[in-house]
């Protein structure tokens, strides 16, 4: 499996249980973007929060700057600020002296 922090990476893996699918959309620590296709509702609402990715698409793909959605990683598969929308002028700008931004750092994780 993939353990870069950065893409993009298609990858098909055939498993047998959820478990394994799960284990193996988790491979990676993280993923910006994932998408879980799946005809039945009840089981990507009950998959997709066990998946380690920032945005997770029912059925379709996703974009890590999906319009003013925010932009962000868990695990390694992204460091830095969380951005889109307000955060993205946060990112970019300077802020209070003791301001901690929304995101992945390597001395602390701050979800948005």
């Amino acid at each position: 499996h993939h353990a870069e922090p950065f893409g993009p990476v298609d990858t098909l893996v055939l498993v047998d249980t959820e478990a394994e699918l799960l284990a193996a959309m988790n491979a990676s620590n993280g993923a910006l973007v994932a998408s879980l296709s799946c005809d039945d509702k009840d089981t990507y609402d009950r998959l997709a929060p066990q998946i380690r990715a920032f945005k997770v698409g029912h059925g379709k793909p996703r974009s890590r700057g999906d319009r003013d959605e925010l932009f962000g990683g868990f695990g390694n598969s992204w460091s830095g600020a969380f951005v889109g929308g307000e955060l993205l002028v946060r990112a970019v700008t300077e802020g209070p002296v003791s301001e901690r931004l929304p995101g992945n750092f390597p001395d602390y994780h701050l979800m948005p």
